[in-house]
């Protein structure tokens, strides 16, 4: 069994960014863990249709099981919010009115982000190449739409003592391998996002991508 990153010792704030390949967008990310709770505060800068920002946070409990998410969305046509919330007996709400449909989920899902793929990743423990089925909330930015879907994932490779990994994503037809990091991040989601990555610009470098 593998379960590196349940014990390892977490940083207080993480700085993450993903660029998208298939559309216009870059997200940026903190990740701060306290005591009681770890929270990802998000901005997205999306241009499909229409321009629009998105600014979230994702709050989880330090074994990184969904609580809450708080979403808003400001276009030129105005803004639009909500709130998704799992309480501790599994029931799902949306602004705080129940939300049908949704038993069994544990994990939530945001199409336009790879972070929430690392709240499975660090829930559970992990035996190589033992699938393992999920019941999720799947969030649709910039529209708000959120339903159930099954989710698969496998440890390929990797994961001991909190190391690199590679884990296998699948969802209906789509079927992704995913290398993270050692904190469970992933680096690379081939064919959609790059990972970014500072340097330093006082060698005259600038952002780079991350592994692709």
């Amino acid at each position: 069994m593998v379960d590196g990153y349940i014990n390892r010792p977490r940083a207080e704030s993480t700085a993450l960014g993903w660029t998208a390949r298939t559309w216009l967008g870059i997200e940026h990310v903190i990740v701060s863990a306290g005591p009681a709770r770890i929270t990802a505060d998000s901005r997205m800068i999306l241009a499909d249709e229409d321009l629009a920002s998105v600014d979230s946070r994702l709050e989880c409990d330090t074994s990184w099981r969904f609580i809450r998410l708080d979403v808003m969305v400001t276009k030129a046509a105005g803004r639009s919010g909500m709130s998704l919330s799992v309480d501790d007996e599994g029931h799902w709400y949306r602004d705080d009115t129940a939300l049908p449909g949704m038993e069994g989920c544990v994990d939530i899902d945001i199409d336009r982000s790879p972070l929430t793929n690392t709240l499975p990743i660090r829930r559970l423990t992990w035996r190589p190449g033992a699938a393992q089925d999920l019941d999720v909330a799947y969030v649709s930015f910039p529209d708000l739409t959120v339903r159930p879907v099954r989710q698969t994932y496998t440890l390929l490779s990797g994961g001991d003592a909190g190391g690199e990994a590679m884990y296998r994503y699948e969802s209906g037809d789509y079927r992704a391998d995913l290398p993270v990091d050692a904190d469970g991040f992933v680096t690379d989601y081939p064919g959609l996002w790059d990972r970014i990555c500072p340097v330093n610009l006082d060698k005259g470098a600038s952002v780079r991508r991350g592994s692709s």
